[in-house]
């Protein structure tokens, strides 16, 4: 009996299983006669379209919103106040752009078609709702947004400059335009963007801002290189404290940003005479306008550049006497005039640093004493260098020293370990690389 119970149990045991696998069989098999597919909801500006009638315009030349929505039930009334609402400063729009493409959706099964929603882009992430379901409500929305780091590399070729290098690889005017000023900010006071030379390189890590994947914005540098006229310069993003609300950039040693001039171009110096539009000169005798500031010293004072340039003319003449005239960038140019000599390797097509000796006080030319007359340029007009106001810098404090500088060696490993992005004269890219960090 207890035999036949265990025989009764096995074939049952048999049975289940047999009825489990034919129904995995079954299931496979219908599995490889092919899957069932259940569409996505089609979602697009935050919307479901499945839910709606949609159909798809573009705004043509002289369009208002009137042009865009009048067609599909709006009235004038309603129209004006979309109108208004949307000229808003939070929604910001005040007329449509030819060629832009925009969405009318409708309630399903209204054969009218009349409107409850239109969505307007304004760009590729911001986007404008018109909402005319019970009453009149606009609304500006954003879409969603990535932010990555990335680094991009390159070199100057003959006959081009930044912007140019930088469009190679961004290939997007504006996110190539926002790069070239973030670089040429960073470095604005080391190097000239204007004259740059062939064989110039650089590399930048930087924030990439995209929406669907689509690169449209730099969120800013955390650090870059430049090799300019074999100088190599270094800037390091680094906050100063913990909330992170004070940040500037330093360079490889940690050195405190430099302010972009020097106040003066002599040490242990005094204010001889200062910028005037009259003074009475003590060679010539006369009134005249005084277009700088003299600066008394000793003979054989070390002058120094008060920041950094190429120098554009060292030469004589006889009212100035000896002198040295450095331009900065395209905005500034400065000149030190009376010098007895020029110090070692400084002529014309030279660059300087700020700080460097490029001559030595004398009274050479129309001068009653030892002094420098120092000279000032904005914009192509002479200034009082002592009026102008520039950007303070953040000194770092002893203290952070060794912890910035444990933060910055391996980024500046990784800047170093990059190579540089090469160019042929027809623009191809021979080693195009751009890496994701």
């Amino acid at each position: 009996m207890k035999q036949l119970l265990i025989i009764l149990s096995l074939t049952i045991f048999i049975g289940c299983n047999k009825n489990l696998n034919e129904t995995k069989s079954e299931e496979t098999m219908s599995y490889e006669k092919g899957p069932i597919t259940i569409p996505l909801p089609r979602i697009e500006y935050g919307f479901v379209l499945d839910s709606f009638q949609v159909k798809r315009d573009t705004v043509e030349d002289n369009w208002t919103l009137s042009h865009m929505f009048s067609p599909y039930g709006v009235s004038q009334w309603n129209i004006n106040e979309a109108a208004e609402r949307a000229a808003d400063s939070l929604v910001g729009l005040r007329y449509v752009k030819e060629g832009t493409p925009f969405i009318i959706l409708s309630a399903i099964g209204d054969t009218v078609e009349t409107a409850e929603y239109f969505i307007y882009p304004k760009n590729i992430v911001d986007f404008v709702v018109f909402d005319f379901r019970d009453s009149v409500y606009v609304e500006k929305r954003s879409k969603q947004n990535e932010v990555n780091e990335k680094i991009i590399s390159g070199e100057i070729v003959k006959n081009s400059n930044l912007t140019f290098a930088l469009d190679q690889q961004l290939k997007d005017i504006n996110m190539t335009g926002e790069m070239a000023e973030y670089v040429a900010g960073t470095f604005a006071w080391t190097i000239d963007f204007f004259r740059l030379h062939p064989g110039d390189e650089f590399k930048v890590i930087y924030n990439e801002k995209s929406v669907e994947g689509i690169p449209y914005g730099v969120g800013g540098i955390r650090s870059a290189w430049f090799k300019h006229k074999g100088h190599e310069f270094y800037a390091f993003q680094y906050a100063l404290d913990v909330a992170g609300t004070q940040t500037g950039f330093f360079n490889e040693d940690g050195k405190k940003m430099k302010r972009p001039f020097l106040m003066a171009p002599v040490k242990y110096s005094r204010i001889s005479s200062g910028f005037s539009g009259r003074r009475f000169h003590p060679v010539q005798k006369r009134w005249k306008a005084h277009l700088g500031t003299d600066y008394a010293a000793p003979k054989g004072t070390p002058i120094m550049s008060t920041a950094n340039g190429t120098v554009v003319a060292a030469s004589y003449t006889g009212g100035n006497g000896y002198y040295v005239k450095v331009k900065h960038n395209e905005t500034y140019t400065t000149q030190y005039l009376h010098m007895t000599r020029f110090a070692e390797g400084i002529h014309k097509g030279v660059y300087v640093e700020q700080g460097q000796t490029i001559g030595y006080v004398g009274s050479t030319g129309l001068a009653t004493g030892p002094h420098v007359c120092y000279r000032f340029w904005k914009n192509g007009k002479q200034t009082d260098h002592r009026a102008e106001k520039f950007p303070s810098s953040i000194p770092m404090v002893d203290s952070l020293l060794p912890s910035y500088m444990d933060y910055i060696q391996p980024i500046r490993a990784q800047i170093d370990s990059m190579p540089i992005t090469h160019f042929i004269e027809d623009n191809e890219v021979i080693d195009s690389i751009q890496y994701k960090l």
